[in-house]
């Protein structure tokens, strides 16, 4: 495994590993506890650490795709987090933030992909670059897996709400505006 990394690159990597854990917690436990928020918040200054060092790494010495997926993990993040904090938009707030989530967590996971092809010396045997067959089939299984979540999830999300009925769900149980999945 190569981890040669300049420092700004181990400040990435290292937020990157603290999001991708802490992202899997927040995935597979309760939702709308104190403890998920908490889970979300290091979630959330993980990723934007993430996404903005990986603005300052130039393996090619230009701005290519990778810095455009550091963008747009960026600007889901932001939106989701806006979309739960002000309960906004307001009839579906829930869903923009559950969406929003996953697809930063995609975006962290398919950088990862490629990642772990460039750097792990059995699996850059393996391809010649990352226009690869094999890596393209990778990031398809992970692009389906997490279309898959975010159908899920929403799916789930609003279930859970018409069986609350649509006045408790507005008002929650002890004020609360949040759905636990």
């Amino acid at each position: 495994m190569n981890l040669d990394l300049l420092p700004l690159g181990w400040v990435h990597f290292i937020a990157s590993m603290v999001a991708l854990a802490v992202g899997a917690l927040v995935l597979v436990r309760p939702k709308g506890t104190p403890v998920h928020k908490l889970r979300g918040r290091i979630y959330v200054v993980a990723i934007l650490v993430t996404s903005i060092t990986a603005l300052g790494i130039f393996r090619t010495g230009a701005f290519f795709f990778a810095h455009w997926f550091a963008i747009a993990a960026l600007i889901a993040t932001v939106a989701g987090i806006t979309a739960a904090h002000f309960k906004t938009p307001r009839p579906g707030w829930i869903h923009v933030h559950l969406t929003c989530m996953l697809v930063s967590l995609y975006i962290l996971i398919g950088g990862g992909v490629n990642e772990v092809f460039l750097r792990v010396n059995f699996l850059r045997r393996l391809i010649p670059n990352l226009d690869s067959p094999v890596v393209g089939i990778t990031h398809f299984v992970v692009m389906i897996f997490f279309a898959g979540l975010i159908a899920y999830f929403n799916a789930a999300t609003l279930i859970r709400l018409r069986n609350m009925g649509r006045a408790s769900a507005l008002g929650g149980k002890n004020g609360s505006t949040e759905p636990i999945l």
